[in-house]
């Protein structure tokens, strides 16, 4: 028989009231009352709390403590089993659901909107919509397969970020149904099972042969970009006078432009070359580039020089998906080498091969204006220019370049078989 009763459970002032065999009804200064079950267990002691009172009572709290008991007489730790019953108890999240912690702490980890484009559309419906809805613990490396499988070979640029991404969303969710579920399972995106399989690493992607135009067809394609009436157009035809890379573009904000000295400082963090640079990278601008900035400033809505919805910049697809639309018709814009569309990034090696071909600047000027690294480190520690005027004679001349010449002379191409 206990030592409380129902009175003295009401009654009893602040302190530690015992009801025997480790059971105890705590009363706080406060005067609010709890039950806990003090115990033993492989010589550590501990105390389980049983509730608060008068919403437990006391026939309620002896029954919960010996049920208690009852377990450490089998070598069970009542704690341990009540938060895993716990844990079990818990909804176990969805691949949507971690995707979305995943997508998150990438992106916060990048200034790149391409990269940030690409964590949401590879862990999105367009590739993973098989997996969104289903419990993590309950997707197989057949399913992740099934996914992988339709890029593989035919899209390896696709393959190489889609399964780092989706084996990413599996780690984490281990980890994660591990502490808060109590739940031990196995990635299905093992990269050794998908191998057993008949999965081989994807092709290599070749590096710096994007599509590009030849520089002669510039003035007859600009003459076609200024024809759309869209702010993909005019980020195009920006990035072809600036020779910027996307990625530093999408990212502009007005605060990074000083329209009366021709200049745009683009900070460090939207360039690819951070790791070389510790002050801005400064472009100059032609009177066209100017002129485009004047006519989105008098428009402005957003920080973003080219702004997208909901407060983010223009999504890099936006100049792919006009690319395509000035492709559907009887013009075709592709290179001549590949039969393949034109590129937003091509445009740089138009640019180049036009120094080359026509500008005759010096070597580090070119360089400079292609946003590369020039000369060694030993050389870059004593170089004190970025050749700023010398850089907007080159772009000057370019935009002079890729200024239509009046009347049609779009060149027309066919693919190749």
């Amino acid at each position: 028989m206990g030592k409380l009763t129902d009175r003295a459970a009401r009654t009893v002032q602040a302190g530690r009231h015992g009801d025997g065999d480790g059971l105890a009804l705590v009363v706080s200064p406060s005067g609010s009352r709890k039950w806990v079950l003090r115990y033993q267990l492989h010589g550590n002691r501990r105390d389980m709390g049983l509730g608060s009172y008068p919403a437990v009572g006391l026939s309620a709290a002896r029954l919960a403590a010996a049920s208690a008991r009852g377990q450490l007489a089998h070598g069970v730790d009542p704690l341990a089993a009540r938060e895993d019953a716990r844990k079990a108890a818990r909804p176990v999240p969805t691949f949507a659901e971690i995707a979305a912690v995943v997508i998150a702490e990438a992106q916060a980890k990048t200034a790149n909107a391409k990269v940030a484009y690409q964590w949401e559309r590879h862990l999105g419906p367009a590739y993973c919509g098989a997996l969104l809805d289903r419990r993590v613990n309950e997707i197989r490396t057949l399913d992740v397969a099934a996914v992988l499988k339709p890029v593989w070979r035919n899209k390896p640029e696709v393959a190489r970020k889609l399964y780092p991404a989706i084996r990413r969303v599996f780690e984490y969710a281990r980890i994660r149904l591990r502490d808060d579920h109590g739940i031990v399972f196995d990635n299905p995106a093992r990269w050794d099972d998908l191998k057993a399989m008949g999965f081989e690493a994807p092709a290599q992607l070749s590096r710096g042969h994007h599509p590009s135009l030849p520089y002669e067809q510039m003035p007859a394609f600009v003459d076609a970009l200024r024809e759309r009436d869209a702010i993909a157009a005019r980020l195009l035809e920006f990035l072809i006078l600036t020779n910027v890379r996307t990625g530093a573009a999408l990212a502009a904000t007005w605060k990074e432009f000083d329209l009366e000295a021709g200049v745009w400082s683009v900070p460090v963090a939207n360039l690819k070359d951070k790791k070389h640079r510790k002050e801005a990278f400064r472009v100059p601008l032609s009177p066209r580039a100017i002129e485009i900035l004047r006519e989105l400033e008098a428009a402005k809505t957003s920080r973003f020089v080219f702004p997208g919805s909901a407060g983010k910049p223009l999504s890099n697809m936006a100049m792919l998906v006009l690319l395509k639309r000035m492709n559907s018709g009887e013009a075709q814009w592709l290179d001549p080498t590949t039969g393949k569309r034109i590129v937003p990034h091509g445009f740089r090696a138009t640019f180049r091969t036009w120094c080359e071909d026509v500008a005759r600047f010096p070597h580090a000027v070119v360089e400079e204006a292609m946003g590369h690294v020039v000369g060694t480190a030993v050389e870059r520690a004593y170089r004190r220019t970025d050749v700023l005027a010398q850089r907007r004679e080159l772009m000057t001349a370019w935009a002079r370049h890729c200024e239509p010449k009046g009347g049609s002379n779009v060149v027309r191409m066919t693919r190749k078989s």
